[in-house]
């Protein structure tokens, strides 16, 4: 069983090397240009990379100052910072082919949640300083379910359907802390439904859900929370409804994180930049940044601290 399992996992890396990455990179919100064997990766009609098939079938991108990535994998990994190997090689073999075009893209399927799972989920949450009427309200709205070993933030199309669903560990000595359920759509962002008149976007769902707790605890009307599924993700930004969202707000609010050190802090804010400019494009008026105080890595940990406080 052994042996199978690591043909299978050579075999999958091997796919996630050979594949065209066409599907991948526009699902990140970029336009891929086909110029024989070469991709011309763009974004606001400037090329960000270049990406070439080489004899032996494998894809090696570089930047736009021709400084070489790497395959695929390297790729995905430049693209979403933070992502893991493993994680990288699911993101690309979880995607239909560029060659079969015509197959219908398969959708996350959700799991049946057991009595168990539910409250496993509840208590990690808890843990990490939310409460029990913020986690009942993100469950009626669709936004929040949990699997075995796991929190589930789900985006859904403007018919209810689930399309993308983010699976959170909880168990911190797991692999893959954080996976997209093969077949997820990044178009589709898990949204927690509050004030229209105040929308925020930030990178992950328990950031979503700390957000609501601490706007609850001070007694304010929670905001609409966009979770982007990360910094460099932009197709979302192309949904229709969530368009609407972003126009019809009064403030748009775009999430910083504070990262480990300067060179990945630059990434990340430059990734954010251009989610505003685009989100600038979108609604015709500014966007408000917000970044955590010193020391504080993200809304989710300012949530906790905040609660030992007032506790």
């Amino acid at each position: 069983m052994a042996q199978e399992e690591r043909r299978l996992e050579v075999a999958e890396i091997e796919a996630a090397r050979t594949l065209d990455p066409t599907h991948y990179l526009t699902g990140q919100g970029y336009a891929v240009r086909r110029e024989g064997r070469h991709l011309s990766v763009r974004l606001g009609g400037e090329e960000h990379f270049r990406i070439t098939r080489k004899e032996d079938g494998h894809w090696v991108a570089c930047d736009k100052q021709s400084r070489g990535i790497g395959d695929n994998i390297d790729l995905v990994r430049r693209i979403e910072p933070g992502t893991g190997f493993r994680e990288a090689v699911q993101k690309l073999t979880g995607l239909p082919r560029q060659a079969a075009p015509e197959k219908p893209q398969q959708r996350p399927i959700l799991p049946p949640v057991a009595e168990s799972d539910r409250l496993a989920g509840r208590a990690y949450l808890g843990q990490r300083g939310i409460g029990l009427e913020t986690l009942r309200r993100a469950e009626q709205a669709g936004f929040l379910r949990y699997a075995g070993g796991g929190v589930l933030f789900i985006g859904r199309d403007e018919a209810g359907e689930v399309r993308n669903v983010t699976r959170r560990a909880i168990d911190p000595a797991e692999e893959a802390q954080k996976r997209d359920f093969k077949g997820s759509d990044k178009r589709y962002p898990a949204i927690l439904p509050g004030s229209p008149a105040s929308v925020w976007i930030v990178e992950g769902g328990t950031d979503a859900l700390a957000l609501h707790e601490m706007a609850r605890r001070s007694r304010q009307s929670p905001p609409t929370v966009i979770v982007s599924g990360g910094a460099n993700v932009r197709s979302f930004l192309e949904n229709p409804a969530v368009q609407e969202l972003l126009r019809g707000a009064a403030r748009v609010t775009i999430a910083r994180e504070r990262e480990k050190d300067p060179a990945k802090q630059a990434q990340t804010d430059a990734a954010h930049d251009q989610q505003r400019e685009r989100i600038e494009e979108i609604t015709g008026g500014a966007v408000r940044d917000w970044r955590p105080p010193a020391g504080v890595k993200d809304l989710a940990e300012l949530n906790i601290r905040q609660l030992s406080r007032s506790r």
